[in-house]
């Protein structure tokens, strides 16, 4: 399957190459980046595209969210993919506010994972 090319972000900042290039990113891993970088923008914050995006980042520090609602809405960005088997898509709560987002690409072999922690505001 072809699940595109993008660039590659670390810490949501374009990496660049030894020689200056711009680092891409392409295969399972860049569902997994689509996927992270719609968590992380509000809906409404792509004048292109008002339905884009996600409640995440309202999540951020917020110790009245419940588990529940925090892995709903994890499992909700990944599904929205179409790239991604929907029936293999499982969020949890791994600590206090820690949570670990699994799934697998259409036709991968390996599943991806993305890990947020709510306290810091950052992906691990």
């Amino acid at each position: 399957m072809d699940y595109g090319t993008d660039f590659l972000l670390e810490d949501d900042d374009i990496v660049f190459t030894p020689d200056g290039d711009i680092a891409l990113v392409s295969g399972p891993r860049v569902v997994a980046q689509d996927i992270d970088q719609t968590l992380k923008t509000t809906p409404g914050a792509l004048s292109w595209d008002k339905e884009a995006g996600s409640s995440m980042l309202l999540f951020l520090n917020d110790n009245t969210v419940d588990a529940a609602t925090v892995i709903a809405e994890l499992e909700r960005a990944a599904i929205a993919d179409a790239r991604v088997d929907p029936d293999s898509v499982k969020a949890r709560e791994t600590g206090t506010h820690k949570y670990r987002l699994e799934f697998m690409p259409m036709g991968a072999i390996k599943p991806e994972a993305l890990e947020y922690d709510l306290n810091k505001g950052t992906r691990e």
